[in-house]
């Protein structure tokens, strides 16, 4: 293995995603493909999938894939918590994060604390839920 490639993301919500990864955090998109056929059928475990895909590239290059199905088996949204089994979140470095956090705040988007210090000193950091649900951790080297 030489590298994550990405990091793929469910929506039911494309243009509230977008809103968030693409004018709030910046990241800027790159490819986009409405995507359907046996190859797409096998790896997602049924038939005639139908999805709309965005790639979306940060900065530093890492990218995050937002996945809209429209046809897919009815399913509830995961209730992952921080202490879930499993993959829990997407960490991202960021330079002010107790300006990106009052910018976001006004957004209404919901984070489980005010940025705070880590117990080592070294970073500033804070959990928000994205709009698909999922936890991001922000960091700020000191």
């Amino acid at each position: 293995m030489s590298k994550i490639r990405h990091t793929g993301i469910v929506t039911n919500n494309l243009k509230k995603s977008l809103l968030f990864w693409n004018k709030y955090l910046k990241f800027k998109i790159f490819k986009q493909a409405d995507e359907s056929g046996q190859l797409i059928d096998k790896i997602m475990l049924y038939k005639d999938v139908k999805v709309k895909t965005i790639k979306l590239k940060d900065s530093s290059g890492l990218i995050i894939e937002l996945l809209s199905f429209k046809n897919s088996p009815r399913t509830k949204q995961n209730k992952i918590k921080p202490y879930s089994i499993g993959i829990t979140h997407i960490s991202l470095t960021v330079k002010n994060i107790n300006n990106l956090y009052k910018f976001l705040i006004k957004r209404k988007i919901r984070f489980n604390s005010e940025p705070r210090v880590s117990a080592d000193g070294k970073v500033i950091m804070t959990y928000c839920k994205t709009p698909e649900g999922a936890f991001l951790e922000l960091v700020e080297e000191i």
